[in-house]
This record gives C-alpha cells, structure tokens and sequence, in this order.
C-alpha cells in the first residue's frame, strides 16, 4: 500500500506538530487541511503546499484523504469523528478524544462496523523510551516495583473561554494532561487496578486547576500521579525498585531514560527523534495497512479506563 494521506481537520497550533511529525514518517504525508477560518486555512495551505477545504465538511468528504488528523476543540470531537468515519475515513483524534464513555462506545461502534481505525494521538504510549522502560521493568533490572510518581503540571494561562477551562467539554488539569501520566502508568503496569483516589483543586469555571492522583494496581506497585493548568510544577516520571530506579524529564515526549542501580551501575538509553509524534503515527499507519479498527496499544478499553478514572469521584 502506498502512504496514507493525512488530512488535517482544524489547523490550529497542535496540528504543526503532528505535520512535523509526518515529514519523518516512512508511511504517512499531508494531502489537505481543512478550516473556518478562510485566510488562516488558506495560509497553512500554501505554508505545506497541500489541498485546501475552508469548511470542515468539505475535508472529511476529500477524495484525497485516507485518513483525517482532528485537531478541534475537545467539544468538536465527537461530532467530527463520527462524520469522518461516516465518509470512510480513518480518524486520529488529539487528546482528551472523547471525555464521555457512552460517545466512546458510539465512536468507536461505528468505526468498527466501517472497518475503520479510530485512536487517540496519545504519544507517550509509543515513545521508544517508553518501551525501554518497560524491557528494563521487564527484564529486573528495577527488582521489585515499588513505586511511580509522574506528572505534567503547568501554568495554561490562556483565556478563560478556552476549551482547557471548560468542565463539562473535556476541560480541565486531567483531561488536559493527567492523561500523560496516567496512560504511562497504564502502558508500563496495565490496567488491573485495585484502588483509585482523586483529590481536586477546582477553579472558578468548576474544572480541576490542580488534580492528584493515586492508583493501586494488583500487582502491588502504587501511581502517584499530578497534573495542573494553573500552577508550574513536576514535570518528569520516576520509577522506584528494590535494586535501582528510573529518571525520565519530560516523560510525554522524552528521547532520554536513565536507570540508577544501587550497585552503582548507571545506564542511559538515547533516541534519535525529531519528533515524538512520528512514533505514533507509524503506528496508526501500521494499523491501517493491516486492517485494524484499534491500536493494539491503546485500545478502546484503556480509552473507557483514562475516561473513568478521570471521572471517578
């Protein structure tokens, strides 16, 4: 099969990531963009040198798209997931992708009844550090796993009418980026947890500014999860064993892991990567060429999971 052409939906800030991401792909390349904004999406057009709708409608029904990136406001997404997969469209989607199990369940239904893949641009479960965490996890090298304290705690600071501040559209501190730590959580120990525990600090638009989170899995080892939208804080994951631990700044998008062994040992493991995004997107690709409707990785079931343990009282 030949690269399977991008269309972006939304040509917002996030989305010139995901192009970036693209132009190091062996799989994908961009064939539209599709916006309501006429100059702006007319701009972006000409910046790549693709195909231009100036609706969103007129994106989704391109006979030049395989595949539809949706880069919209998280109020926006399930409308044009579902006419996306409705045109016969593969669909990624950004995160928060939906924020409401039952629109999960519709999304996701109809994508399989097309046999078309649905995911989530969820990069922290596809980054080559990620993986080598999990060998090392593997492997012993930790022994046993006690601990993993990660979070992603920033000042947002944008307008108050953004989507980010909006409690009942997927905004909100967990929604917004407590979906890093806790999809790294689940991509390094899996999803059979035994106890949850969220304690919010909400802000005047009702969404989580601050939020903490506590998991236990069965296997014994204990999350400690943050995230904030209004407040600077931890921006790095690590993982504690009764033979060494594991330091990764910046674990969302990381091309850097180091491993301190108590016997004095230190290993660190580097990757070449220009960007985080490629890692997912050749994965989405993979997926399309052998006919899959989910990521393997992130499957429809961790998305029902990341959504009720975000919405868990």
């Amino acid at each position: 099969m030949s690269k399977i052409r991008f269309g972006i939906l939304g040509p917002g800030k996030i989305s010139h990531r995901f192009v970036k991401g693209v132009s190091y792909s062996q799989q994908a390349v961009i064939s539209a963009v599709g916006g309501r904004d006429f100059q702006k999406t007319s701009d972006y057009a000409k910046q790549y040198d693709i195909g231009v709708h100036t609706d969103y409608q007129g994106l989704v029904e391109c006979d030049v798209v395989d595949a539809v990136y949706i880069a919209l406001p998280a109020a926006l997404h399930k409308e044009w997931i579902l006419k996306s997969l409705q045109h016969g469209k593969h669909v990624i989607c950004e995160k928060p992708m939906l924020y409401d199990v039952d629109d999960l369940n519709e999304c996701f239904d109809l994508a399989f009844s097309k046999g078309l893949l649905l995911m989530e641009a969820q990069k922290t479960s596809f980054l080559p550090t990620t993986f080598k965490v999990k060998e090392w996890i593997d492997q012993g090298h930790l022994g046993q796993v006690y601990a993993i304290e990660a979070g992603y705690c920033y000042d947002f600071a944008g307008p108050m009418d953004h989507w980010a501040y909006d409690a009942d559209h997927g905004g909100g501190s967990l929604f917004d980026v407590g979906v890093y730590p806790i999809s790294y959580a689940l991509a390094l120990f899996g999803s059979q947890i035994e106890s949850v525990s969220v304690v919010r600090y909400p802000m005047g638009t009702g969404c989580d500014g601050y939020a903490h989170m506590q998991l236990k899995f069965t296997s014994g080892v204990i999350a400690s999860l943050s995230s904030a939208i209004c407040v600077e804080g931890l921006k790095e994951a690590r993982i504690y064993g009764t033979e060494g631990w594991i330091l990764l700044p910046n674990f969302w998008k990381s091309d850097t892991v180091t491993l301190v062994r108590y016997d004095g040992n230190i290993e660190t493991f580097t990757v070449d990567q220009p960007s985080e995004f490629t890692h997912y997107i050749e994965h989405a690709c993979e997926c399309i060429k052998k006919g899959l409707c989910e990521s393997p990785i992130l499957t429809k079931a961790i998305n029902e999971l990341m959504i009720r343990l975000i919405t868990s009282k």
